[in-house]
């Protein structure tokens, strides 16, 4: 069926019949002019929001409308994991082209709201529009958390050591993989990494737990790759760090299957963005009680650094020495 047979009004009905609101907090959703929703007591309003744009962050050659509904809302879910906070409700806006039909915003829905409820989301409201020739999508993402929880960029300290969950380095040869399988069959160590590219998981539950235990002092997420997102953290709090770079977690599938000398793997999974794990630091008395804590995580976490004072700068050092960092240069949009 064709977007034009049922026209905006019937497309944000047919969106609104299959989410009703399910949330206390929410007194008025999609269907006005604006939502109305409350806070619980003594928590702050957390917000973030994405925006994913067709042949820039995703091809429809190769990724499917589960899999986008899915990855854009992990991509916002990921934002609020890196503060400690608890996602509540969301606003969509999408730009359609007329190509599209009205079969595949059905699914890309169905995808959105199997990780929304997993989560605890809400859907209430958004906008519409048509696009003269691709997808444009937007999220924006509202949640919780306690003041006195939430954790930022700016908290890091020298002497703190870094840390980072999961696995790096997962997402970019996914994204390779995507864009050269071309129809032919994949291997298990493909697929895995086909999977972490398309549908990340967002560490929504290791946050919330780093920020409410005060495990971490600065966190972030990385969505840009390692190195632009540990710069963040630096600038943020006028510090430096070290970089261990043959202690950067690799999955077997990774190095499976990494481009280049075995040697120089790190600097895939160095540079590489969309993995979506958290980097965080944490001071080194509360090196036991987070590894503890840790060992209930899948995910796990591996300490790759430590936090310096501002004048040593960011440092990334193999084992012959220190790198050049002319060679490292992470995800920039403009650049």
């Amino acid at each position: 069926m064709k977007l034009r047979e049922i026209g905006e009004f019937g497309l944000i009905a047919r969106i609104k019949k299959s989410w009703p609101a399910s949330s206390p907090q929410v007194f008025q959703g999609i269907g006005d002019d604006a939502a109305v929703s409350s806070l619980l007591p003594g928590n702050d309003l957390v917000s973030t929001v994405d925006l994913l744009i067709e042949d820039v962050h995703f091809s429809l050659s190769w990724i499917t409308p589960r899999q986008l509904g899915r990855k854009s809302l992990a991509v916002n879910l990921s934002d609020l994991a890196a503060m400690g906070a608890s996602p509540r409700w969301m606003l969509i806006s999408l730009a359609v082209p007329s190509r599209l039909e009205v079969e595949f915003i059905d699914d890309f829905f169905a995808g959105l709201k199997t990780l929304a409820e997993a989560h605890g989301v809400s859907l209430i409201g958004g906008d519409t529009s048509s696009s003269p020739d691709r997808l444009f999508i937007s999220i924006t993402l509202l949640g919780e958390g306690k003041k006195e929880s939430l954790l930022y960029r700016h908290g890091a300290q020298p002497g703190d050591d870094l840390y980072v969950t999961g696995t790096l380095g997962d997402s970019i040869l996914g994204l390779r993989l995507a864009r050269d399988l071309k129809g032919r069959s994949s291997s298990p160590e493909e697929r895995f990494l086909l999977e972490r590219h398309l549908d990340p998981v967002p560490r929504l539950g290791e946050g919330k737990i780093l920020a409410e235990k005060r495990l971490a002092g600065a966190m972030i997420d990385v969505s840009d790759g390692l190195l632009s997102d540990l710069t963040h953290i630096c600038e943020e709090s006028r510090v430096g760090a070290v970089v261990w770079a043959e202690t950067i977690p690799r999955s077997k599938a990774f190095r499976a299957l990494v481009p280049g000398p075995p040697a120089e793997s790190w600097k895939w999974a160095l540079q590489g963005g969309e993995d979506y794990e958290l980097l965080f630091c944490s001071p080194p008395e509360r090196a036991s009680d987070l590894q503890a804590q840790a060992k209930e995580w899948p995910c796990g976490i591996t300490r790759i650094g430590r936090i310096e004072p501002l004048a040593h700068g960011l440092v990334v050092r193999d084992e012959k020495g220190p790198v050049d960092p002319s060679e490292l240069k992470g995800y920039d949009h403009f650049a």
